[in-house]
């Protein structure tokens, strides 16, 4: 990011980021310009605050405010919701594909089994469904397999926790869920294609059907001791490693702004490439023209990712894990 070093230069490349994510934290809110001056200005005053001493980069600086700039809009958004009694308060009609928002409080209500309650999910379930058919369609999962995988990801949805941290209560406002439910269909989805071309490997090939429990089965020798199938002199398998470890090992070789990609997409599953792809803030990081075709985003991000992986797979060769 070019700038010349001065609190002046950071400004002219920061707050025109910020106001960006606060005036459209998720697709489907839009808030006003007065409304995204005013909390643009408080996240900028929470920057400074916490960093009043330089040095510091503006690259840092970017990064610090984006990832805070959305969620104080969305909290704004669902406070100024909750006020009115309103839920189609910031809500940008023209970018959502249902008629209307339930009430996310109501949504998020549970008796006291821990069930939820609210005559609204009727509304929700079907905008759920409609964004996630189409991503396990993609994936292949179709028909019954397609129910199957929605019905197991809307119980994981929908179950209460004994913390009640669930990620209903993590969320601010109703137009987060659609895209989170499609995240968690497309993670079992691939768990269900993962699954299914292992049972058709073990049809081909008897010897890949051990189980578990023979007494001297190959997986419980490994599971038994990790080193073993391995020769001595052989380093610690780096799949065994947390994120956290790769990142500290391999820093160098990514950017920040890389790492923020892999993160979002592959560790948090925040976004997904069809997110990313549609961010103005990833498209001016990776350097992708905002006026391109959807098609041609997505290719040039894929391209990008690729070489964020490959760049990461050689420097796991040689990290010390």
């Amino acid at each position: 990011m070019d700038t010349d070093d001065t609190p002046a230069g950071w400004l002219e490349v920061l707050w025109p980021a910020v106001c960006a994510r606060v005036r459209r934290p998720v697709a489907g809110v839009l808030l006003d310009r007065a409304v995204t001056a005013r909390v643009a200005a408080r996240v900028m005053g929470e920057f400074l605050e916490a960093h009043a001493e330089p040095p510091w980069s503006v690259e840092a600086a970017h990064e610090w405010l984006a990832g805070r700039a959305a969620p104080a809009a969305l909290a704004w958004v669902a406070a100024e919701r909750r006020r009115a009694a309103d839920p189609q308060l910031y809500r940008d009609a023209a970018a959502l594909a249902w008629e209307r928002n339930p009430d996310f409080d109501s949504l998020r209500a549970r008796g006291p089994d821990g069930a939820l309650t609210s005559r609204d999910w009727a509304l929700a379930e079907p905008v759920l469904r409609r964004r996630a058919v189409p991503v396990l369609a993609r994936l292949g999962v179709k028909d019954e397999d397609a129910e199957d995988v929605i019905m197991e990801a809307l119980g994981e949805l929908t179950q209460a926790r004994s913390d009640g941290g669930g990620p209903l209560e993590k969320m601010q406002v109703f137009e987060e869920l659609p895209r989170f439910f499609a995240i968690m269909a497309e993670r079992r989805a691939i768990s269900w294609r993962r699954k299914q071309t292992a049972r058709k490997r073990q049809a081909s090939d008897p010897a890949r059907a051990e189980p578990i429990d023979a007494p001297d089965s190959a997986a419980r020798r490994t599971l038994a001791d990790p080193r073993a199938g391995r020769p001595a002199d052989s380093p610690a398998p780096w799949e065994s490693a947390t994120f956290e470890a790769i990142r500290r090992a391999c820093g160098p070789a990514l950017t920040d702004f890389q790492w923020h990609l892999l993160t979002a997409l592959f560790v948090e599953g925040t976004h997904t490439r069809l997110d990313l792809a549609n961010d103005p803030w990833v498209l001016e990081q990776a350097g992708l023209d905002p006026a391109a075709s959807e098609s041609k985003r997505r290719r040039r991000l894929n391209l990008y990712l690729e070489d964020a992986l490959g760049r990461l797979g050689r420097a796991l060769e040689d990290a010390d894990l």
